[in-house]
């Protein structure tokens, strides 16, 4: 990557230029990366190994960050002073540190502050540095998971809170790389007892930050979309409200049940048969169990021309189907876009019942296969494709049932 200035004057209007987290041509989103960049400033030539530019996602067109300018204009100085016309340069590692949680000496890099949009014009603090991100392996949060007295909660995708009974509540992030994210300020409001924990899981800044629903969410005020799991459970009540309304017939069954399941759900934020089992129980428990059967058989009766004749002892998956069935003709298609559902209540007696060692592998063969996973022990693959594959289906009711 190469950055001309003709004069050390063009470098300097440069240099009154900001640039936001928004490319000026294309309107992705940029990113701050690690470069070898090579600088121009009239007949002075800097080499740089390593850089922090921010870099367009989609259309890959960099520029100058600002605290990467004052090290840009610090080397051209020292350039002149000492008559160099060309050079390479090094980061040396120098790592600023603020004036929070200074105890745990945290690692983190003072440049993400600097050159991450928006970091350093911070009004609301008035100790520089609060708003440093500090990034974190996701075994930092296994523990608290596990204990009562923590609440670790993801209500989008990667973006949730973590507190501590009423004494502290504080928001994380977690990046595009699967790191988690939390200000450096923040964790000053922690309790050291809480912060030794989480220290053995501190690791290098990655500089990614911007593409995430923790920087949209804190810096541009943009509102996350619920978690995947909490959604399909807003399309089932959405299908759900759509029969009702043209039928009169209401599928709803245990709702103030239903709701605390939702409430007290925690999404998983690493991925094991243990840590996916809470959220299998869940979904099973508001798409399946959560129907009014009894419902369920007078809507079938209104909208099927000829019942089937076992019709009375089907469970609510098999009455989804032939709901399906009634807006799609193909039953290989209809086969294909309920087997989820089958694979949730699957999941379910894997998980609940005690089976022989025989049969356990064959429902593990059987999810494994009908998800097109290449192993069973592909946790977050299994995880990610069953929750897409829940979302199509009751899109596909959605589409075919809402007036």
């Amino acid at each position: 990557m190469q950055f001309t200035f003709k004069t050390y004057k063009d470098f300097l209007k440069e240099y009154e230029k900001y640039y936001t987290h928004q490319c000026a041509k294309c309107g992705s989103l940029r990113e701050l990366s690690n470069e070898h960049v090579d600088v121009v400033i009239d007949d002075r030539k800097m080499h740089f190994k390593d850089l922090l530019v921010l870099t367009c996602t989609t259309c890959g067109i960099g520029c100058l960050p600002l605290h990467t300018k004052q090290m840009i204009d610090g080397c051209y100085k020292l350039m002149v002073d000492e008559g160099h016309y060309e050079g390479e340069q090094f980061y040396r590692s120098f790592r600023k540190k603020f004036q929070y949680c200074k105890d745990q000496d945290f690692i983190y890099d003072h440049r993400d502050y600097y050159n991450i949009p928006g970091l350093c014009f911070d009004e609301e603090h008035s100790v520089e540095g609060f708003l440093t991100p500090v990034y974190f392996t996701k075994k930092v949060l296994l523990y608290f998971l596990q204990d009562p007295e923590y609440t670790v909660k993801l209500g989008a995708e990667t973006y949730g809170y973590f507190s501590f009974k009423n004494e502290w509540r504080i928001p994380f992030g977690i990046n595009r790389n699967g790191k988690v994210v939390f200000w450096l300020g923040d964790l000053d409001y922690l309790d050291d007892q809480t912060l030794n924990i989480m220290k053995p899981h501190n690791i290098d800044s990655d500089h990614q930050l911007i593409v995430s629903e923790f920087y949209a969410g804190q810096m541009c005020c943009i509102w996350s979309e619920p978690n995947k799991e909490i959604k399909i459970c807003e399309q089932k009540n959405t299908i759900f409200s759509a029969l009702l309304s043209q039928y009169n017939i209401s599928l709803f069954h245990l709702e103030d049940e239903i709701e605390q399941q939702k409430d007290a759900y925690v999404k998983p934020v690493v991925f094991t048969e243990k840590t996916i089992e809470p959220t299998i129980n869940m979904l099973h428990k508001v798409l399946i169990e959560g129907v009014s059967i009894t419902e369920f058989r007078k809507l079938y009766l209104k909208i099927v021309a000829h019942p089937n004749e076992k019709y009375l002892e089907w469970k609510s998956i098999k009455f989804y189907e032939a709901l399906l069935g009634q807006i799609i003709t193909k039953d290989d298609d209809v086969r294909e876009i309920i087997a989820p559902l089958y694979l949730l209540n699957d999941f379910r007696q894997y998980y609940d019942h005690l089976l022989p060692i025989a049969k356990k592998n064959e429902i593990r063969e059987n999810i494994r296969k009908f998800l097109n996973v290449l192993s069973f022990n592909d946790i977050e693959d299994l995880y990610v494709t069953l929750l897409n594959r829940l979302g199509r289906l009751f899109e596909y009711l959605i589409l075919g049932y809402m007036p």
